[in-house]
């Protein structure tokens, strides 16, 4: 900051040497009446009262930065302009006057501010309190948004920190899958118990198709307690009542007749966890005194049942048997000496 006199200040300069020669006068004034008192003379005017001081006001105009080259720029014309003018005459020596009673006051100066703040600390200023409020308002508003959220957080049931509507999406979603899952597993262990099941049958057609038909004079007992082991309902009754006596008749009157039997395949038809059908496939082979006959692929339709858990036998029927011929057919096991070829007969000698 730079501070100058102005044009006001130039005028008290003034006006204060218009003072100064007022008070010479009176001064001058005073002296000259000084012997005419101390000589008492009768006609002497009285004293006039001695001039009052007058008060001398300066005035300084604080500039601001931006104005003082325009400032200086005054001046310096000011100057310039007085330089060009004539050098004023000496003053005359001051008439004895009247010196005014009272002198005149002095012209009004501006009122301006006794100090300014330079621009750039109002500014700094202005901006740190711009900058002050700031932090109280993101306060106020995190105040503000934090109460907002605790007030609608009861209006908003959170459930796993998931909105109401996003929840039962979820829920949906999540009993869909489990639902998907379940018919799977489910789907799955049918196709197992199915499978295994099936497997099941197969096996005990098969074991049944290796000792149907596999007997001889040594090994008819064991082989008959197996069979009946893979045998159940009508079929295990008839075998009881007319298959095995006539196996022990049969080996009685001819021990070296015998019959061999091996599965070849197993077909296995609808399994519906209590019934089931299947198809065997196997080599049968007859030996008797007179020689041996074999009958290969031949097909042995069985119907089996669950029967305390396990599956058996129930119904067999040769190939092109079935329940309406079954009584015409017969659905017995083969039994060796019943169907062997004729014994020979002798035929008499024609008469001559």
């Amino acid at each position: 900051m730079t501070a100058k006199t102005t044009r006001e200040a130039a005028d008290a300069a003034e006006e204060r040497a218009t003072a100064d020669e007022v008070e010479a006068v009176a001064a001058d004034e005073e002296r000259e009446a000084a012997p005419g008192e101390s000589g008492d003379e009768p006609g002497a005017r009285p004293a006039r009262p001695a001039a009052r001081r007058k008060r001398r006001v300066r005035v300084i105009e604080v500039i601001d930065d931006e104005d003082l080259d325009e400032v200086l720029e005054a001046l310096d014309a000011e100057d310039e302009q007085e330089a060009a003018e004539p050098p004023a005459r000496p003053a005359r020596p001051a008439r004895a006057a009247k010196p005014k009673p009272k002198a005149a006051p002095a012209k009004a100066a501006k009122t301006r501010p006794t100090r300014m703040e330079p621009l750039e600390e109002a500014d700094d200023e202005a901006e740190d309190e711009d900058e002050a409020p700031a932090p109280r308002r993101t306060r106020t508003t995190a105040s503000v948004s934090a109460s907002d959220d605790t007030g609608d957080a009861p209006s908003r049931p959170m459930i796993f920190g998931l909105g109401a509507a996003q929840a039962i999406v979820v829920a949906v979603l999540v009993a869909l899958l489990a639902s998907l899952a379940i018919w799977q597993w489910t789907s799955a262990s049918g196709l197992s118990s199915k499978r295994d099941e099936r497997a099941e049958v197969s096996k005990v057609a098969a074991a049944y198709g290796d000792v149907a038909f596999n007997y001889n004079a040594a090994n008819y007992q064991a082989q008959t307690g197996k069979a009946e082991k893979l045998m159940g309902g009508d079929l295990l009754e008839s075998f009881r009542t007319t298959t095995l006596p006539n196996l022990i008749s049969a080996f009685k009157t001819d021990p070296q007749v015998g019959v061999t039997s091996k599965t070849n395949q197993t077909f296995v038809g609808s399994v519906d966890g209590k019934f089931a059908t299947a198809v065997v496939m196997v080599d049968v082979s007859f030996k008797t005194k007179d020689g041996a006959v074999s009958s290969p692929a031949t097909l042995l339709r069985l119907a089996l049942a669950r029967i305390d858990g396990k599956w058996k036998v129930t119904k067999q029927y040769p190939s092109g048997v079935n329940d309406q011929n079954q009584n015409q057919q017969g659905s017995q096991l083969p039994v060796p000496g019943t169907s062997g070829s004729p014994a020979p007969t002798k035929s008499p000698k024609p008469k001559n």
